[in-house]
């Protein structure tokens, strides 16, 4: 007995020993309490079998070694989750705050009737500028859809054509070339620009003349026949005086003084005479014929300048230089859309030499049926799309319509003038234009809701406005509707809106990021 109990002793010290190597906690808290009890009974009460449990111990603990791993392993297993259970509760918490925030600051809730809303609070309230206006009526209009064609406006076209007949010696454009006001498009040589020069050239020289004699005339030396008067009258006065002395002194006759008298008369009458008469009319006759050259001459000249004929090239003192040049320069600014001559060509006067053509607006001929004719008016406003533009629209007006008819078609020719700053449509292409005419709604009316384009939103696959709340500033119900066409800045309301709504304007797509915040927010959390 006492070597049994020896025995028991160390076998129980090894698989004390075996059982601290292999976490003795996890053991007692896998292995059910009722055996160990169980067990611990049987040892107790039965000392005659404790060398039986003994073996059956020694056999077992291998076994139990084995099982220990995965009980390790499962419980590094929990101890992850709990690490990763902690961390979410902490990520959850801080997004809550954020959200929390973002709801503060402009987040989608729902009202007491279940609507949607968005609140801003009062810092970004003020700073989002809310405008707001009112829904309003106009008349129904209606898109008349059909086609057209492009065309240029003749009203912007030039054609450029020289006054003389000639050669052409030089041009300086091609076709698809864009000139300006003032430049040079091509050098002709005519005949009769070099006619003109000599007229010119003889005007010049009679003006000369001209001038030289009126300068003689004017001169003191040339006045002989006044001379001559004075002399005369001089002599008479001087005799008139001797004879008066005479008489005075009673030695002298009275006939002689009264020849003395005559002689005087006649000598200052031929004076007079000679300086009032004879003088100015040789002077002004001298300045007549310098008025009539220099006259003469600035006709021929302005006569050349508008055939194109540079007068700076044509002075006298330059006699080797071609003096039958015309210059033809460009009327107006425009791209070059037509040259038919060369250098070489012989031309005459009124011959088309290029055509310019200003493509900053263009025509557009639209094809309008008979039976539409009459929804059409002047200054009707249409859209103009074309594959050339994309997804551009361009905004046009009727500005003709042709009271003739289209007997083969039964369609009329109406047209809209159309800016094309970017040359983008070109004469002969196909549009599409829809006129903005008149209608009748589904109810029989000749109105229609309208509300400012800029006050609605897409959000998805919705069509809202936010109506600001009355009593609960930077508050604003989200309210669905359905919209038709735009025209002219405001959209067409089918549903959703009535007369005395008012909708925001200026501020409505910081309304619809805050409410785009909000939901994202939602969804974090």
């Amino acid at each position: 007995m006492s070597e049994n109990k020896k025995t028991l002793e160390e076998i129980k010290g090894e698989n004390r020993e075996t059982v601290e190597a292999s976490s003795p906690e996890a053991e007692n808290q896998n292995e059910p309490v009722g055996i160990n009890e169980y067990k611990s009974e049987d040892l107790s009460k039965n000392p005659a079998d404790e060398a039986d449990v003994i073996t059956e111990q020694e056999e077992v603990s291998p076994e139990r070694k084995r099982r220990f791993v995965p009980w390790i392993a499962t419980l590094a297993i929990i101890g992850i989750a709990v690490l990763s259970a902690i961390l979410l509760v902490s990520m959850n918490k801080a997004g809550n705050s954020t959200t929390e925030e973002n709801v503060e600051a402009g987040g989608e809730e729902h009202s007491e009737n279940g609507a949607r809303e968005v609140k801003l609070d009062p810092e970004s309230l003020n700073s989002a500028n809310i405008e707001i206006e009112g829904v309003t009526v106009r008349q129904a209009v209606a898109l008349l859809k059909t086609t057209g064609t492009i065309e240029n406006n003749p009203q912007r076209m030039q054609n450029v054509t020289p006054l003389v007949g000639g050669r052409v010696e030089r041009v300086n454009v091609s076709v698809g070339d864009h000139v300006n006001r003032g430049d040079l498009l091509a050098v002709i040589a005519s005949p009769q620009v070099a006619q003109m020069h000599g007229k010119m050239h003889e005007a010049e020289t009679k003006l000369e003349i001209a001038e030289r004699n009126f300068a003689r005339v004017q001169k003191a030396e040339n006045r002989v026949a006044v001379l001559q008067a004075k002399a005369k009258l001089d002599e008479a006065e001087a005799a008139l005086n001797r004879i008066k002395r005479l008489i005075q002194l009673e030695a002298g006759a009275g006939k002689d003084l009264i020849a003395a008298e005559a002689n005087y008369k006649t000598a200052r009458a031929e004076y007079e005479f000679q300086t009032n008469i004879s003088l100015n009319k040789e002077i002004q006759e001298a300045k007549a014929e310098v008025e009539t050259s220099r006259a003469d001459l600035r006709h021929i000249r302005d006569e050349m300048r508008s055939l194109g004929v540079r007068m700076n090239s044509h002075k006298t003192d330059n006699p080797n230089r071609n003096t039958s040049l015309v210059y033809v320069n460009a009327p107006a600014s425009g791209m070059v859309t037509e040259r038919p001559v060369n250098p070489g060509a012989g031309i005459s006067a009124g011959t088309t030499l290029f055509v310019l053509s200003n493509l900053s607006t263009v025509y557009i001929i639209a094809n309008v049926p008979e039976a539409q004719m009459t929804q059409i008016r002047i200054g009707t406003a249409a859209d103009v799309t074309s594959p050339a533009l994309g997804n551009e629209t361009l905004s046009a007006q009727v500005t003709y319509i042709d009271p003739n008819l289209n007997e083969d078609t039964r369609t009329g020719k109406v047209r809209l003038e159309v800016p094309n700053p970017r040359r983008k449509l070109r004469a002969g292409m196909f549009v599409n234009v829809g006129f903005y005419t008149t209608t009748k709604t589904a109810n029989g009316d000749n109105e229609e809701l309208v509300v400012s384009s800029e006050a609605v939103q897409r959000i998805g696959e919705e069509t809202v406005v936010f109506v600001p709340k009355e009593n609960e500033q930077g508050a604003f119900e989200i309210r669905k509707i359905k919209v038709g066409g735009d025209y002219e800045n405001y959209t067409r309301v089918i549903s959703g809106l009535k007369i005395g709504d008012r909708v925001v304007t200026e501020g409505s797509f910081t309304l619809k990021t805050a409410l785009q915040k909000g939901e994202l927010g939602d969804d974090d959390h």
